[in-house]
């Protein structure tokens, strides 16, 4: 710590206000998240962010106190742009709840300041059963990032603009329980001490900008995170301890910031262009400082991930696969096979098209929706090896009703024919699944001059199920049972091109990267289905359509990335699915009745999940089918 009066490399020090960090700085177009900023340093950071132009969303618990800030800001501020929303990070429902109506306004996201927090609180247990302190001041916080993250993705990536993730920690961070963080017993009130408790908290603070900051440089994205030590205020954080209370009320005024200081650091991470491009960092009095061995573990950050994750979303895999059989609302895991998902079902009546069915997870889908009644058509490229997928099917399950018919999805003249005989064969169609693709492949064009990925992946499944559309809504109808269509996409459509799609350069090649290419055309098939389900709805059709990720499987998807396939080989026995556990989220989909009238949404582990932002933007949806439309028929 820089002594009182002394300015560090900054040129700011401990006693510089956060009006004095910012001066001359124009943040008019930012859209800025402050957390806690009904009160203490929370409200000086609003205030500041908003007299500097930044539009301020005040995520508070006490709605009302919030709108008289907001009420004393405006009236210094007249022009400002502030607004107060609801938000309790003791309960992971209000998180969700305040993420999904932050997310619904339709507001970019620039800057994330993670400044609510309670210090030293006596041992409770938050709404969701975890230790008061560490639900608040880190759990709560690592929630609202990952559900806001890909609104700040898309912001940076669209305003082109840095995004910044700010996160309060504090000096305590350094007294903490001696293994750092208690994973295995963070709930336990035998061992409590709330001081050390406190501490780990703050720890766990430093710790998630730090893996923040790892996965944005591993995906490439715009967006900073940092930590930070406010300096000692006197704020309500403090009411939980009267013994420190009484300490600080008596010489506060000789050791202490006021608010206005205490806010410095937080204006100064989330505004000063001295702090661009600067990200994992800890800072203290406005100036880059150093944190404890342990905030600088990168394993222990990573495994705090992983078990914040396992906190906040029961569904997820963390890496180390701890969780890999926790079960989902649904009922079912990521272990789940196709048949432990489908069992008890009779898909008697029922007409199925998979294509890519002679190889991997599109073989067990074929094998799984026979064994459960269901008529399937194989659509696949090489006729031979489909027919000898048939015959193994036949041998286990001889009253299979199984067909095989060609389609190569390089083609659109392929596509066509394989329709045209389809429709002409007189069988009805209840389920289609979007199943076969590539993956990572150098850079190719299709029989109709497009690239490959997006045109195997997408383009040629825009057509297939365009061309199948009526006999799909005439057996709907005159079966009066729910048609379904099935996109498999991928966790990979997070990261495609910037942009989402490359609409303008479909083809270029200078751009060419497989992985992002790949993550293009599973982004494409995810928004495909979102699109084929916003157009069912409106014509009052009993057709769902739906997306998913199968898991990671290790298939011959990876025969055109030789570091993918050897990882794959090497590891994957750790790491992956087995073929039947990748085809189990898809024959749920297909067939299990907890789906029944459910449309436009996007699966994991035979549970519903949560897609990317440009995943739920209807208006690239849009931009998309009309993309397409012409390609598919000129």
């Amino acid at each position: 710590m820089w002594p009182f009066w002394w300015k560090g490399p900054s040129g700011f020090s401990p006693r510089s206000t956060a009006e004095q960090v910012t001066q001359g700085i124009d943040a008019t177009g930012l859209t800025a998240i402050v957390t806690g900023a009904s009160s203490g340093i929370g409200t000086e950071t609003t205030r500041v962010l908003a007299f500097r132009g930044a539009h301020v969303v005040m995520a508070v618990r006490n709605v009302e106190s919030g709108r008289k800030v907001k009420e004393e800001i405006l009236k210094e501020f007249p022009t400002a742009k502030i607004d107060v929303m609801h938000l309790d990070l003791i309960s992971m429902e209000s998180v969700r709840k305040f993420a999904s109506e932050f997310i619904s306004l339709g507001l970019p996201l620039n800057l994330l300041v993670n400044n609510a927090g309670i210090m030293a609180a006596p041992f409770m247990l938050s709404q969701d059963n975890i230790e008061m302190q560490f639900a608040t001041n880190h759990v709560g916080h690592f929630l609202l990032t990952d559900l806001v993250l890909d609104t700040m993705k898309k912001t940076a990536l669209e305003s082109d603009r840095e995004g910044r993730i700010v996160i309060l920690s504090s000096e305590a961070h350094r007294f903490t329980y001696s293994e750092g963080i208690r994973f295995d017993k963070i709930n336990d009130e035998s061992g409590y001490n709330s001081i050390w408790a406190y501490g780990q908290s703050k720890l766990a603070n430093v710790l998630h900008a730090n893996e923040l900051t790892r996965r944005l440089k591993e995906e490439g994205v715009n967006i900073t995170a940092n930590s930070l030590h406010p300096g000692a205020i006197m704020t309500n954080l403090l009411r939980f301890h009267s013994v420190i209370n009484s300490v600080v009320t008596m010489v506060g005024r000789f050791a202490l910031k006021n608010v206005q200081q205490g806010a410095a650091t937080t204006c100064y991470v989330a505004l000063h262009p001295q702090v661009k491009g600067v990200s994992g960092e800890y800072f203290m009095d406005s100036n880059l400082s150093k944190a404890s061995s342990l905030a600088k573990d990168a394993e222990l950050a990573k495994k705090l991930w992983d078990f914040s994750l396992s906190l906040t979303n029961p569904n997820s895999e963390p890496a180390n696969m701890g969780f890999f059989g926790k079960k989902g609302p649904s009922g079912f895991s990521s272990s789940s096979t196709a048949e432990e998902v489908t069992e008890g079902i009779d898909g008697s009546g029922l007409t199925a098209i998979v294509t890519g069915a002679s190889s991997g997870i599109g073989t067990e889908t074929a094998r799984v929706l026979a064994l459960r009644g269901v008529h399937v058509v194989m659509a696949v490229r090489n006729v031979d090896s489909g027919n000898k997928v048939r015959e193994e099917i036949l041998k286990e399950i001889p009253s299979a009703k199984v067909e095989v018919m060609e389609l190569d999805l390089c083609s659109m003249s392929s596509v066509r024919e394989f329709a045209s005989k389809y429709n002409s064969s007189g069988f009805p169609l209840n389920i289609l699944i979007n199943n076969a693709g590539i993956m990572a492949s150098p850079y190719l064009l299709s029989k109709d001059n497009i690239e490959l990925q997006f045109a195997t992946n997408y383009l040629s499944h825009f057509l297939l199920t365009n061309l199948l559309m009526d006999n799909l809504k005439n057996t709907a109808r005159e079966s009066n049972r729910e048609g379904r269509i099935v996109n498999l996409s991928s966790s990979a459509h997070r990261h495609p091109f910037p942009g989402g799609i490359r609409f303008d350069t479909i083809n270029d090649e200078a751009g060419y990267g497989s992985i992002k290419a790949y993550g293009q055309s599973k982004l494409a098939t995810l928004l495909h289905a979102n699109e084929l389900a916003r157009r069912f709805k409106e014509e009052g059709v009993n057709i769902t359509a739906n997306s998913l990720h199968p898991g990671g499987i290790h298939t011959n998807l990876f025969r055109y990335h030789t570091v993918l396939s050897g990882f794959a080989s090497t590891v994957g026995r750790f790491m992956f699915k087995t073929v039947p556990q990748g085809a189990a989220t898809t024959c749920y989909v297909a067939l299990h009745p907890q789906v029944n009238g459910v449309s436009g949404k996007y699966f994991e582990d035979c549970n519903i999940s949560k897609s990317s932002a440009y995943g739920q933007d209807a208006e690239l949806a849009k931009k998309l089918w009309d993309f397409s439309l012409p390609l598919t028929n000129p």
